[in-house]
């Protein structure tokens, strides 16, 4: 099924039965994922992780898809890695060191994200921006994102976005004297359903 402008899904979502809420909740066809490559000696190696927790918003009022906004808040502690390429003990290792040296999930129990703009990109997809806020600090981002309708009136989002470690005060992990590292940006792509929120 082709994509649909966001334009033209927001508007007619505005005529649905329900109104101008939806929610963001995971599925089995939900997904929210962070992929790191290495450098070094590991070069052309990624780590995926996936969080498993998270919940949104999506708000606009009717006939203004140009306002829409968009709430997202990602549980911390809820991220996991899916590594198949290292041992069960490092797999063990990557996770205490994404829970405990970059994310501080003890103290920051969130990363959240909310939009201040949403437009249309010259090939077709959408540029949606706003604050993304990482162990408390909030930097702008802008995500990519495509759409087409999903079961009933909710709708599918599929994105992504770059983001810079440096930029939110973190020093990319490292190992065996810098031999082995970790690039500065990660990929931030996910998959989720917009449910209209019932009146």
């Amino acid at each position: 099924m082709r994509n649909i402008r966001l334009g033209a899904v927001l508007l007619a979502c505005s005529f649905c039965a329900g109104g101008e809420s939806f929610v963001l909740k995971p599925s089995e066809t939900a997904r929210m994922e962070i992929t790191v490559e290495k450098t070094g000696l590991l070069s052309g190696k990624k780590h995926l992780f996936v969080f498993e927790q998270w919940s949104g918003t999506l708000q606009f009022p009717p006939g203004k898809p140009e306002e829409a906004v968009v709430n997202l808040s990602i549980q911390t502690n809820s991220i996991r890695c899916l590594d198949t390429w290292v041992s069960a003990k490092d797999l063990r290792k990557i996770e205490e060191t994404a829970l405990k040296d970059m994310l501080a999930a003890d103290r920051f129990l969130q990363i959240t994200f909310r939009s201040d703009l949403v437009r249309k990109s010259e090939g077709g997809d959408h540029q949606v921006r706003g604050l993304l806020a990482i162990r408390g600090l909030a930097k702008p981002v802008s995500v990519s994102v495509t759409m087409k309708p999903d079961a009933g009136e909710s709708i599918r989002f599929d994105g992504n976005a770059s983001v810079r470690l440096s930029d939110y005060g973190l020093k990319p992990p490292s190992a065996i004297l810098g031999a082995i590292g970790t690039k500065n940006e990660m990929l931030l792509r996910f998959t989720v359903v917009a449910t209209p929120v019932p009146d």
